[in-house]
């Protein structure tokens, strides 16, 4: 786990700032460039604007798992898209995404009346801040998963794309990202590195992207520490329930960060002094222990996009056995 540190503006691959950026009805416009960007390849034709959809979509029954996305939205023909940033490594993120999307095409569903299950088709776009293996020779930044036929693999079915952006295999220096997708790219990884925009990122969306994605202003180091100061920040464009619930989640993963750091270093000791036996239980407790807090964070994730989505906190902690 990278350890996350406090700039002038938000880490966007936390998904609290991810969704203040890109799921903003003011500045939707990003949303649309991003979906645009990553599936012009698979689209008939570009997407002019979208709806912002509820995140939350809940089982067709009461034993269903319910779904809470990033962001949910749909263009003017009826096109679904869901859009994820996941910072903590799954195993099953494939298929988390096909059940994510066929959630919501259970939910486009007409109900009540006869229906020929003519769904419209479903996007998902995926950005994952770790690596993980898509099979042989599946090396590139972008991955896309969709349906072929078998016997004729130029014969494609468009009801269900996937795509993956996998941000760490992007490795181009900062002057080397020229091309809008490039410039995006870098941004979501590096963007709370910056003091400022970089200067060749010459660009309208960007330049919303930044505004929206400020944190602070005004950031002043203090000498001795060499960490900002809290009590000579303005507080830019955050609302104060977003100021709250970033700062958690950023003292959160430092923790948990400071945490793992010591248990790791701390059983290299006890391995080096009792040998190969406690050092291998060592990395059994830690991969566990690594699971278990991979577990809490999802459903913390589920939770905060719960309540976000309208679901009074009461009811959302009901749903996760939390009363």
């Amino acid at each position: 786990m990278e350890k996350i540190t406090l700039g002038r503006y938000a880490q966007l691959t936390q998904d609290l700032a991810f969704k203040r950026v890109f799921a903003s009805e003011e500045d939707k416009d990003l949303l649309v460039a991003m979906l645009n960007t990553f599936l012009e390849c698979k689209l008939a034709h570009p997407i002019k604007d979208v709806d912002i959809k509820n995140p939350y979509i809940p089982g067709q029954t009461p034993t269903d798992r319910d779904a809470v996305l990033d962001i949910h939205c749909q263009d003017a023909e009826g096109n679904r898209f869901i859009t994820e940033m996941q910072i903590l490594p799954q195993k099953h993120f494939i298929q988390r995404a096909l059940f994510y999307s066929g959630t919501s095409i259970a939910s486009s569903g007409k109900k009540g009346i006869a229906w020929d299950f003519n769904f419209p088709n479903h996007y998902s776009l995926n950005f994952l801040d770790f690596d993980m293996d898509f099979g042989p020779d599946c090396n590139g930044v972008v991955q896309y998963i969709s349906q072929r036929n078998d016997e004729n693999l130029n014969v494609r079915y468009n009801y269900l794309n996937l795509a993956f952006v996998v941000l760490p295999r992007f490795i181009k220096t900062v002057n080397e990202c020229q091309s809008f997708g490039d410039q995006l790219i870098y941004s979501l990884r590096h963007a709370h590195e910056f003091e400022e925009k970089p200067a060749h990122f010459k660009n309208d969306l960007l330049d919303r992207l930044y505004t929206r994605a400020e944190f602070y202003q005004n950031i002043k180091k203090s000498p001795s520490t060499n960490f900002y100061q809290m009590s000579v920040i303005l507080i830019s464009n955050f609302s104060r329930m977003e100021y709250d619930q970033y700062l958690a989640r950023f003292m959160g993963k430092n923790d948990r960060y400071a945490q793992l750091a010591y248990a790791e270093e701390q059983g290299e000791a006890r391995g080096e002094a009792r040998g190969i036996t406690i050092g291998e239980a060592r990395g059994v407790a830690i991969g566990e222990a690594r699971g278990r807090e991979e577990g809490r964070e999802e459903r913390t994730r589920e939770l905060f996009s719960l309540w976000e989505s309208g679901v009074s906190l009461t009811e959302a902690k009901q749903k996760f056995g939390l009363l």
